[in-house]
């Protein structure tokens, strides 16, 4: 193995009212009180980003300057963080509310070389530490490249990440149930990147951070009706764990841990919720897809169904807004879906690349999972 850096987010600020102390937290971190830029949305600044303002105002920041995001995770978004980065010159950007406030945080402090700080609201994804930034298809994205399917900008760790497990609890579960759909995935993240591996489309492969993981998410599963009634070590043992994959794919040296073909048969249901404007959750569809490819894996998906029922995530299909054809379609496209994130990632190489589905394959796996009816 060649020698190569390590960097992962080893500052936090974790518990109830952290907020209040955020002033203690960054003279820690030896942060110059001069400006700052927050990422928020409405809500999230409603919920968390009007207090940190004030807080950060009242320890002597000069200036707080707040963006509004509006449009989702594209260009326009980062452009508009960018350009108010580069009048203000702060000396942290931070992100607060869920992957795409934090997402657009990270993107924008990275490419202005400003140091940036996450403030999850929310735990329906693991975007908190994460090294990459997730933005949606679009002509010219921000790395100024065509992308048919979303798509990654890697910009390594935060400089720190602030958790206020008040502002957690009273967040609207949904959301934390998806984020706990999108963790415990990592089962079927974990058996295609060994497949991968050992048909030599992968060099990096990493027995220490699928061991991690793998007891993390066993934790997950034995614990879901603790973690859906907030019970306290459990509730606060899943936040820390969601906080840990940037370390697992620094540690790993792939972010394949991270999704598999789960994922993709989650990008095809989200490509079907667009159609029928139906508004749905990533960690939502991941979890459906979770199910299906356990199952085609192999694995103990009769588990993985039973703890997303019980913390609250979906597992049919009318439960994300979608009949049996879309369901069934999916499957039979995710082959192709896979195939396409190749082209710029060849080495995500899953199942589904030696397991063609036909609609009737498809059905059946549908039916005998239960995530349709008939």
């Amino acid at each position: 193995m060649e020698s190569k850096f390590i960097t992962f987010c080893g500052r936090f600020l974790f518990g109830k009212d952290a907020i209040n102390r955020v002033t203690d937290f960054l003279a820690q971190l030896a942060v110059e009180e001069t400006n700052a830029v927050m990422i928020n949305d409405a809500n999230t600044w409603r919920v968390a980003g009007e207090r940190l303002s004030k807080s950060l105002l009242e320890s002597g920041f000069e200036r707080v300057e707040a963006i509004f995001v509006e449009k989702g995770a594209v260009r326009l978004e980062v452009e508009k963080a960018r350009e108010k980065i580069r009048s203000l010159k702060p000396c942290v950007v931070f992100g607060v509310g869920g992957g795409v406030n934090m997402d657009i945080a990270k993107a924008s402090g990275f490419l202005e070389q400003s140091r940036w700080i996450t403030v999850p609201t929310i735990f329906s994804t693991d975007a908190m530490t994460g090294i990459n930034a997730t933005f949606r298809p679009e002509e010219r994205g921000v790395d100024g490249k065509a992308h048919e399917g979303d798509y990654d900008l890697t910009v390594g760790p935060p400089l720190a990440c602030i958790v206020d497990t008040n502002v957690v609890r009273d967040a609207p579960w949904r959301y934390q149930a998806a984020g706990f759909a999108d963790y415990i995935a990592k089962l079927c993240a974990i058996e295609d990147w060994g497949l991968a591996y050992a048909r030599g489309r992968d060099e990096d492969f990493s027995e220490y951070a699928i061991t991690l993981a793998r007891s993390q998410v066993e934790y997950l599963i034995a614990n879901a009706p603790r973690i859906r009634k907030m019970e306290e070590p459990a509730f606060n043992g899943f936040l820390l764990m969601m906080m840990n994959d940037g370390f697992l794919t620094q540690v790993g040296g792939s972010s394949r841990i991270l999704f598999g073909s789960e994922h993709m048969v989650a990008q095809g249901l989200m490509e079907e919720q667009v159609r029928e404007n139906v508004k749905g959750l990533h960690g939502e569809q991941v979890a459906i897809g979770t199910i299906l490819m356990a199952y085609l894996q192999g694995l103990d998906w009769l588990s993985i169904r039973k703890a997303l029922e019980e913390v609250g995530a979906p597992t049919r299909a009318v439960q994300i807004g979608l009949n049996d054809q879309a369901i069934i379609r999916t499957l039979v496209r995710a082959r192709a879906i896979n195939e396409a994130w190749m082209r710029d990632r060849p080495d995500i190489y899953t199942i589904l690349m030696e397991e063609s589905l036909t609609e009737q394959s498809a059905k059946e796996m549908a039916l005998k999972t239960g995530v349709i009816q008939s």
